[in-house]
């Protein structure tokens, strides 16, 4: 008997047996996890800590293992969206370290755990401070440019969504727009006097300089034109934009060359990929994109490269991205070097699978590869056998962060099981009473085909919430999609409460009482706060399993938009009001989801068909989505911020049965539920919101 309790939760020794188990699952998943990240210890992954103007910038520094200051290496910035951090983005970054790149993957300004400079690095102040300035791109590029091994002629920044615009204002910062050939006819005019005609401002300078300069003034000519060739050729060479219109790297815009005014484009390599179904298309597809943006006047075509001559206003297309190379196609290759190279994709996506896409991926790697000229070597090296672009394996880490999550939802089921077998807790555990009545089949099944459809509306409702209706403000400080995961919870609340007057008036006209008292709603002030200290014993464990894993792999609890990570000290506090906010809204749905617990089917099979009921709505909206866009191209429902629940829906509806199950008590589910879900908000948004917040002596005591 006592063998086939050893790894049972239903004895004290068994839970902690358990526990033990799981947090072997939780490194073993991780391990796993780290061995793709870092191609087996190929590439060197280094937590970084940036000062930036005082203030603590989070990032991640990939490189080849080996690396030494005589090598020269072409890096990438990879830029977040918004209300995410750099976990979301770690796959991109993976995959360009796995060809050869040094990558640098920082969370932005007040994202993750980095902090918000006093000033940012477009000189905005406090009174000014924006989630949309370039929060951190700039400053990321600038550390690149401290690194010996960093090739600073061949830096290039990725970014996605509102990273996509901190990569814009990085690109029109750091580059500008004027050209090479600009610059040295305005050295003509401001240094050495020249005046020219409209016409002339577009022939070669150095020709120009040659025949109206004397010996003397055309050495100083070729000083200065030395001196700005070499700070030219270190400007960010190539971005690339995910789930962006690239409205202001397109747009041509006034520049002053030798008193005259001439459009120009931000001069810089860009590449634009946009899903099919990005809710960007309709103002990419809004503009003019002939004559004006791209110089030519038949409309831009997919997976083609364009080579723009911005001073003739001209363009031709030398071949499509996947089928020419620089390294045999010389007009691609001059146009590259002349920073003038576009390119436009189209990929069969939503916004937010534009980061956790593989076709995304291979885009993105293929449009540097070029760009950059490299992958895992020089492209023109004839030793050099580039990874193919479409060999993406970075979603197997995400799979293998999955398992870990899930081992860490079984360790705070281990938890609550071994803390309500202790003496301490015991008190708070009621005795288990017999329910009124067994739910017939048909009514169960009836109730639980409503429950999908009910689930099923709350989260088109929540996914159609317009996001200018999503206040924002510094009491509850997070990005504003947090809001969606409020409003899901309330709706379920309310249809939740109907169910529980619905099955009480069910089960009072049958059986004269009803099952509310199983649930063990009531609980005595002193029972309650030790409900609260158990929850804070479980979030304390469940985080300090992640501290493990971060220390040993630097790995996080993560699938897609849902994580749990690391978080600063003083995002605690932050914990706790969310978690109030939401309690409510947990013990409501613990209450429906558990007031009919069939005991006519073995305990394991009835938790996993209330979490496949509870979930199955979410699940399905997804699925009608992605085959109507497929189908017909309509989007039903907007996943973009609410991808995460996917995964999130199950796990908190197997904490609330199984909690029950556990406790006799819907109490110690709703707890375990809102600190949860308060740290996945918290630890996966930080306060990346349109205010300032500063340092806090909290994280600056603790040093976390």
């Amino acid at each position: 008997m006592e063998k086939n309790r050893w790894f049972s939760l239903k004895t004290k020794a068994g839970a902690g047996r358990v526990m033990a188990l799981c947090m072997a699952a939780v490194l073993l998943f991780g391990f796993c996890a780290h061995w793709i990240a870092s191609g087996g210890g190929a590439v060197k992954i280094t937590r970084l800590t940036l000062d930036v103007r005082g203030s603590s910038v989070d990032a991640d520094l990939y490189y080849p293992a080996g690396t030494d200051s005589s090598d020269r290496l072409p890096a990438v910035v990879i830029a977040h969206g918004g209300g995410v951090s750099k976990g979301v983005t770690q796959g991109l970054a993976e995959e360009f370290a796995r060809r050869g790149y040094v990558v640098l993957n920082p969370s932005a300004f007040g994202a993750g755990i980095s902090e918000q400079p006093v000033i940012d690095d477009y000189g905005l102040d406090p009174e000014q401070f924006s989630i949309a300035s370039t929060t951190g791109v700039m400053d990321a590029v600038e550390y690149l440019r401290t690194l010996a091994f960093v090739d600073q002629t061949r830096i290039g920044v990725v970014g996605h969504s509102l990273g996509a615009l901190r990569t814009m204002l990085a690109a029109v910062k750091d580059c500008g727009n004027h050209t090479f050939n600009d610059l040295m006819i305005n050295v003509l005019y401001d240094t050495f006097g020249q005046r020219f005609t409209e016409q002339e401002i577009y022939r070669d300078a150095a020709q120009l300089a040659g025949e109206r300069l004397n010996a003397d003034q055309l050495a100083h000519y070729q000083e200065i034109e030395a001196e700005i060739r070499a700070q030219y050729d270190t400007r960010i060479k190539s971005i690339c934009l995910l789930g962006s219109d690239g409205t202001m790297v397109i747009s041509l815009t006034p520049a002053e060359v030798a008193g005259y005014t001439v459009d120009r484009s931000v001069q810089t390599n860009f590449g634009i990929i946009l899903g099919v179904w990005d809710h960007n298309i309709p103002a990419f597809e809004g503009r003019d994109r002939s004559q004006e943006y791209w110089h030519t006047t038949e409309e831009v075509e997919n997976n083609q490269w364009y080579i723009l001559d911005t001073s003739e206003q001209t363009g031709f297309m030398p071949g499509a991205i996947f089928d020419i190379s620089v390294t045999d196609n010389e007009q691609l290759k001059a146009g590259i070097e002349a920073r003038s190279a576009r390119v436009f994709n189209f990929i069969e996506e939503t916004h937010s699978k534009n980061f956790y896409s593989a076709q995304a991926a291979a885009y993105t790697v293929k449009y540097m590869e070029q760009t950059l000229g490299y992958n895992c070597g020089e492209l023109e090296a004839a030793d050099t056998q580039p990874l193919p672009a479409d060999n993406i394996i970075y979603l197997w880490r995400e799979l293998f962060n999955l398992g870990a999550m899930l081992a860490m939802v079984a360790l705070v089921m281990a938890t609550i099981a071994f803390l309500a077998k202790t003496e301490f807790f015991r008190s708070c555990i009621p005795e288990k009473k017999a329910a009124v009545g067994q739910i017939s089949r048909k009514k169960y099944w009836l109730f639980s085909g409503v429950t999908v459809i009910i689930t099923f509306a709350a989260m088109y409702a929540t996914n159609n919430l317009s996001p200018p209706e999503l206040p924002s403000f510094k009491a509850l400080p997070l990005f504003a999609s947090w809001w969606l995961t409020v409003l899901f919870l309330v709706i379920l609340a309310v249809c939740s409460a109907i169910f529980l007057i619905v099955y009480s008036v069910s089960d009072k006209k049958a059986h004269g009482q009803t099952n509310l008292g199983l649930l063990n709603i009531k609980q005595k002030p002193r029972s309650l706060l030790k409900i609260l200290l158990a929850g804070v014993i479980v979030i304390a464990v469940a985080y300090g399993s992640l501290t493990v894993l971060q220390y040993l792999f630097n790995e996080d609890y993560r699938w897609w938009m849902a994580s749990f990570s690391e978080m600063r000290a003083e995002y605690w506090r932050w914990l706790w009001r969310y978690a109030l906010l939401m309690l409510p809204s947990f013990l409501v749905i613990g209450a429906a989801t558990n007031y009919t617990v069939r005991t006519d089917i073995p305990q394991w099979r009835d938790t996993a068909v209330t979490v496949v009921v509870n979930s199955l709505g979410v699940w399905l909206l997804c699925l009608v989505n992605y085959l109507s866009l497929r189908s017909s191209g309509v989007m039903l429902s907007d996943f973009i911020s609410s991808y995460g629940f996917l995964v999130i829906v199950p796990i908190t509806v197997y904490i609330t049965r199984k909690a029950y199950l556990l406790t006799n008590s819907i109490w110690f589910g709703a707890v375990t539920n809102a600190f949860l879900l308060s740290w996945s908000l918290i630890s996966s948004c930080g306060l990346h919101c349109n205010f300032y917040y500063g340092q806090n002596w909290i994280t600056n005591f603790f040093g976390m």
